[in-house]
């Protein structure tokens, strides 16, 4: 767990560890201040990261960026009254051990991310009956990649584990490869961005044939970065990839709020239109608010001009308050138990 750090005055952190399928992970369960044994509160949430190796704050060690996301969605949304649990993501540089070796690379996989979280949701609920702490709502929120296992974990909620609404924060409405196909125009110019998309398109349909880039592609330089990969992350990836995120949102029976940044480089704001029309078109009610602030960036941040790259996804600063905000009134308003 990274050193305790000087907290806003309006919350109280408890660093905790969830254990689950041999691994030791960093967690944290936050609440508002004061709130001791007897106390109701409007709502819990459990935070679902996103993608790469990210400690319990949301921070990237092994890249060295320090956004510190989820630490300051947790702290802003308890100095409005919810209790928040979060965790890190397994992987090197955020703290978690691999306890039983064995059990720990059987969830070193895309399937791994839906037990880990549900470890999480009985956890959080576990963490809170202790100190004899009652919240009226259980809401998921995942960001990133983690709003598709919230997203999942709010379709397959264990018995008892009553999920009352999912939070999608900079979600996407496609799978991975499909994310990394869009960021081409990103890194190519225009007359080079026909023939990178081609090589890419044939590296996808190698690996969904034969789980491997084909070795005549491996050296394209639109392939960078999957060929560096071995073969556990290429099935990452295909997994991964496989779930389908606009389905997945679709059929949630949940009241759902989708937030998306307006200049949000990795995930950009057509998702949160997707996902929105894919909750719309689906039949039946399917209650869902969106929130689209347009200066905000993947880390749900203010992004100044001319930033840019790795820069603009580690960019230090508070994550914006209006994101809490619209969090903490979206759970008020939800049915309560």
């Amino acid at each position: 767990m990274p050193a305790a750090e000087a907290l806003p005055h309006a919350c109280d952190e408890r660093p905790l560890t969830l254990a689950v399928s041999g691994w030791e992970v960093p967690a944290a369960l936050t609440l508002p201040a004061g709130a001791r044994a007897g106390a109701e509160l409007p709502g819990a949430v459990l935070l679902v990261p996103g993608s790469l190796f990210s400690d319990v704050n949301g921070d990237y060690p092994t890249w060295n960026l320090f956004p510190h996301v989820y630490a300051h969605l947790a702290r802003q949304l308890s100095a409005r009254g919810l209790a928040v649990y979060r965790f890190a993501k397994m992987g090197p540089g955020t703290g978690s051990v691999a306890v039983d070796e064995a059990a720990s690379r059987a969830v070193r996989n895309w399937g791994g991310r839906l037990v880990v979280a549900r470890a999480a949701l009985a956890a959080m609920r576990r963490a809170l009956d202790a100190l004899g702490v009652r919240a009226a709502r259980t809401v998921v929120a995942g960001h990133s990649e983690g709003a598709v296992v919230a997203s999942q974990l709010a379709a397959a909620a264990p018995e008892g584990a009553t999920v009352d609404g999912v939070v999608l924060l900079a979600g996407p409405s496609v799978g991975i490869l499909g994310i990394m196909r869009e960021q081409m125009a990103t890194f190519f110019p225009p007359d080079e961005l026909a023939g990178a998309l081609a090589d890419f398109d044939a590296a996808v349909a190698g690996m969904r044939r034969d789980g491997a880039i084909p070795e005549t592609l491996r050296a394209r330089p639109a392939l960078r970065g999957l060929a560096s990969m071995p073969p556990d992350g290429v099935r990452y990836m295909l997994d991964s990839d496989a779930a389908d995120p606009a389905a997945l949102a679709a059929a949630l029976p949940q009241p759902v709020l989708i937030v998306q940044g307006g200049r949000d480089p990795n995930v950009p704001p057509h998702h949160a239109e997707r996902l929105r029309a894919a909750r719309d078109g689906a039949g039946g009610a399917r209650p869902t608010e969106t929130l689209v602030v347009p200066e905000l960036q993947h880390m749900l941040k203010p992004l100044p001009d001319g930033v840019a790259g790795m820069d603009a996804f580690g960019l230090p600063g508070e994550t914006d308050p209006r994101v809490a905000a619209a969090v903490d009134a979206w759970v008020r308003a939800l049915p309560g138990a």
